[in-house]
This record gives structure tokens, sequence and C-alpha cells, in this order.
């Protein structure tokens, strides 16, 4: 297990990583804090088991310390250590979920046994989660099993909307093998490839798979993830798409289209992956071709392929295919009408081209999420409100903020502070407080060293260096 112990006083903090080393040799001390905001974040960093709490500590308290641990970490688990008899102190600790509470001057027994008690009780909790997971692996591919048998009912949809509430839409893909289908090896890649949970289940002689997407077209993403597939499985096999429907009680559908897609790939040797928009009969006509155009924001190219001769059935078709892909990525048809010629036509693609583009822009989670932090981050900005501002659990957001931006949320919102703060400075306007306060830190001196850690001086110290550089 990890620990961290957290003490303003030297000689405690040694004292208790010695009874650790001592009687714990499998035990590893991720660090120690000599105040409450450093053990804030170091338990974001480390992310330990438990840690040793002092309740009096500079600036941030014991227990302010773990209010704000517990909203990033529920759950942490606490021993408190202090030097205050006192029995309002430990009703506050007991509310923030604290069981352990030891009082200076410990013994070292008292310790050692206060310890073995959360280690015991974490021991527990990881069992638990354990036998949750086994049970809601369970429970997930009987929902699977039941949309193949057409035992889809609203109490499964039901279940399927709470395990995943940022589901926009649902799309199936199936797998065959050419040898038996090695299951974990396509499991593992899955688990760390998918842009989207969800659900497996073997098939006969094949996967099938559920994804459950946060996006209103995932067709791209899927088959990038069916490339990666192809890349690290060594084994041959075929991967199918189905469309993605966001009618739940139509997603049986999609794996009839993913099934058929399998069965066309080994039958024309034409590929390894396909969605199934790519070997459906619509294909023949191109019409398809011209709707991916104008979702890849391709006019020329929509254009161009309306050059070929299409009959007054086949325009029609197409007009209905595109207005249907509109909807179904939630965009507003009401102002389109049929068009009567070839101008009309390239207006409405261009049109449709224009009101795609607007929709990513109003619906991409990130940049929805950067904006706010660029106008709230002079507030207490936390990572969960603005995951839930863009509409994604905690969890989600924090991987795919950091895949599209290269940076964690936290350096993200620090970046936007200091570069904030440093046009203030440049001003000459404000005191170093106000600035402190104008940027959303609310301690002066920790402004001071998360300015330093980023720019090699303190904020005073760059002010003087802009005033000499002036002078001279």
């Amino acid at each position: 297990m990890k620990v961290i112990i957290a003490d303003d006083e030297s000689l405690e903090r040694k004292a208790l990583r010695r009874i650790i080393e001592d009687h714990f040799p499998d035990m590893t001390i991720a660090g120690e804090a000599s105040n409450g905001r450093l053990a804030v974040e170091m338990a974001r960093k480390h992310k330990p088991d438990f840690m040793l709490m002092d309740i009096k500590m500079p600036g941030l308290n014991g227990i302010e310390a773990i209010q704000i641990i517990k909203k990033q970490n529920p759950s942490m688990q606490f021993i408190m250590v202090t030097a205050y008899e006192s029995f309002q102190y430990a009703k506050e600790a007991m509310k923030e979920g604290v069981r352990e509470y030891l009082l200076k001057p410990s013994t070292a027994e008292e310790t050692v046994h206060a310890i073995q008690r959360v280690c015991q009780s974490i021991s527990e909790e990881q069992d638990k989660q354990s036998r949750y997971s086994a049970t809601a692996e369970i429970v997930l591919e009987n929902i699977l099993l039941k949309i193949l048998q057409y035992e889809l009912n609203d109490k499964v949809l039901e279940q399927l909307a709470v395990l995943f509430p940022n589901m926009r839409n649902t799309f199936i893909s199936v797998i065959e093998c050419e040898k038996n289908i090695q299951l974990e090896q396509v499991i593992s890649v899955l688990n760390k490839r998918s842009p989207f949970p969800f659900i497996s289940l073997p098939y006969g002689n094949q996967l099938v798979l559920l994804f459950m997407s946060h996006k209103s077209n995932p067709i791209n993403d899927s088959l990038q993830l069916a490339k990666r597939l192809q890349a690290e499985v060594f084994e041959k096999l075929w991967m199918g798409v189905g469309k993605p429907y966001t009618d739940l009680k139509e997603i049986r559908h999609s794996y009839e289209e993913a099934a058929k897609t399998v069965h066309f790939l080994k039958k024309q040797n034409s590929g390894r992956f396909a969605h199934f928009s790519q070997v459906d009969p619509a294909k023949e006509t191109g019409l398809d071709e011209i709707v991916e155009a104008i979702f890849s924001n391709d006019s020329n190219g929509a254009k161009s392929m309306l050059g070929k001769e299409l009959s007054s059935i086949q325009l029609m078709d197409l007009y209905i295919l595109l207005r249907e892909r509109l909807v179904q990525e939630e965009i507003d048809v009401s102002d389109l009408s049929y068009p009567e010629n070839r101008n009309a036509w390239e207006e409405l693609i261009r049109n449709a081209c224009r009101m795609i583009n607007e929709n990513k822009e109003t619906n991409d989670p990130i940049k929805l999420a950067k904006k706010y932090i660029d106008e709230h981050f002079h507030e207490a900005v936390s990572l969960e409100q603005v995951a839930e501002m863009a509409g994604l659990s905690p969890t989600y957001f924090t991987k795919l903020f950091k895949e599209e931006t290269d940076v964690t949320f936290i350096e993200f919102l620090t970046e936007i502070r200091l570069r904030k703060a440093m046009k203030l400075l440049n001003q000459n306007q404000y005191s170093l407080k106000q600035i402190c306060f104008m940027v959303g830190y609310k301690d002066p001196n920790y402004f001071s060293r998360v300015f330093k850690k980023q720019f090699l001086l303190s904020p005073k110290q760059y002010v003087r260096q802009k005033a000499e550089d002036a002078k001279s």
C-alpha cells in the first residue's frame, strides 16, 4: 500500500516514517507534506491508499485538506494525528469519514494498530469492489445477450441509460477470426484503444461488441479503432461496424449490419474491416460517398461527385439520406428544401457543410471546457464542475482533455491563470495580493510559488526585472 505523511513538525514526520518502515516493510511512503496545501497536491499526484494527517497545519488545516482531497478521491482513508485533545475536532474529522484518530504523543504500538485497522478496511473495500466489478460484468453481458436475442425491453434500456449517462448513441461491431478468436488479446487492445466504453460477448464464432458513444457521429472513431486492432492483433480477423443508433430500440439493426459487413468482407475478399455504409447497396450509386464528403467538409468533392449522372430517384434518395444523417447529428433541418436544379444542389451542399461545422464547434466538449476555463479562471474552478458543464464524467473528461490538449486540466488552468497574471503584472496597476485574487488564487504565497515554478522568477522578481529592462 501507499501512504503520505502530512504534519508541519519535521520530528513527528520522521517518527511516523520510522514506525512505518520498521513495522510495514511492504508499504511505500509516497511523500511527506509540511502543510495542508502541499498535502492536497501530493494526494492528487501520488493517489495514496491512505494518509496520516495532522489537524493543525499552516494554510489549510488537516480537516480542510481532507475535504478537498475527498472531493477528488472519495475512497481515500485518513488517520488524524493531533496534539489537541478536543472532542470537537474528533467530531469534525468523523464527519469527513475519518475512522482513526491518534492523540500526540501516541505510542508506536497505538500507531501500528491504527495503521493495521486502516489497511484492513482498505483491503475489505478492494475485495468488495472486485466482487462488484465481476457482478457488473455479468450484468453487462446479459444486456448485450438480450439485445442479440430480441429480448430488449424498457428495463434493459433503463439499465444502459443509468450505466452510461453520457451515451448519445450506440453501435455494434462484429469480429470474426480465421482461427479461434484470441479474446484476451482483442479485449486488451480494445481496453487500451477504444475511445468509447463497450460491452463484449463471445457469440458463436464471433465476438460482438456494443459501443456506447458520447459523440453524435462515431463512424470515423470506429474505423480508426478497427485499424489499430488489425495492427496489434496478429491473428487474421475481419471487423464489421454497424450504423450508430440514438434510439436504443433500433440497436439490433446495428448488429445485423455489422454481421452483414463481415460476411461481405469475407466473400468479396475486399478488406479486413469496414463500416456498413461502405458495403451497403446504396454505395453502388455513390450516394454514401457524397454524404460522407459533405460531413468531411469537402464541398468541392461532393459537388464533383454530384456531377455524375444521377437519376431523379437517386437525387431524391440522396436528399433523404442527407436529411436523415443531419437529423441523426441533431442538426436542425427545418430550413432545408428539396433542390430543383444544379445551382440549388450546390447551395444545399454549402449550407449543409456550414451547419455541420457549426454543430461540431458547438458540441465539442473540450472546446466548451477550454472556453469555460478562460471565462471563469478567476473563480474556484474544479475539474468536476467543468466536466459536468461539458456533459462528461470526471474520469472520461480527464482522459479526453489530456489526449486533445497534451496537458492535464490543472496544467491548463494554471497556464491560463499565470498568463493573465503576467498581463496584470505588466500593467503595473495592482498589488501582488490583488493580482493573486484576480486570477483565482486565495493564498498569495502559494501563487508566488506556482508563478516561480513556471517562470523561474517570483512575481516580485519578474516586476523588478521588467523595470530594469525598461531602464536599460
